[in-house]
């Protein structure tokens, strides 16, 4: 189908997806914030005001693995797991649409 022919949600949707593609870091992953004690015993985690990190979580081959992200990368990982989800849920919903073209035999 010609993009002239398409819908303007279809034709707006793959437009936002190729901005993505070429344009954002994409990331896959999870992020997971965790608290925690190092042990130490002058720190003040033994007070109770735990250490806050911040990891990436992913499967790959099979197998959860995990990369603790610094401070200073926050905001950029953040973002690039954002703009994975985001283009991962607008390449479902085009092929939503193709499927139902499909399925009216509209090609």
């Amino acid at each position: 189908m010609r993009r002239s022919n398409m819908p303007p949600s279809e034709r707006r949707r793959r437009s936002r997806a190729a901005n993505l593609a070429h344009r954002s870091q994409l990331l896959r992953g999870t992020l997971s914030v965790r608290s925690r004690r190092c042990g130490k015993a002058g720190c003040r985690c033994v007070r109770g005001e735990l250490h806050v990190s911040l990891y990436l979580v992913q499967s790959h081959n099979g197998k959860l693995r995990q990369l603790c992200i610094p401070k200073q990368w926050e905001e950029r990982v953040r973002q690039a797991v954002k703009d994975y989800q985001e283009l991962k849920a607008l390449v479902e919903e085009i092929s939503e649409l193709k499927w139902q073209r499909l399925s009216q035999r509209e090609g």
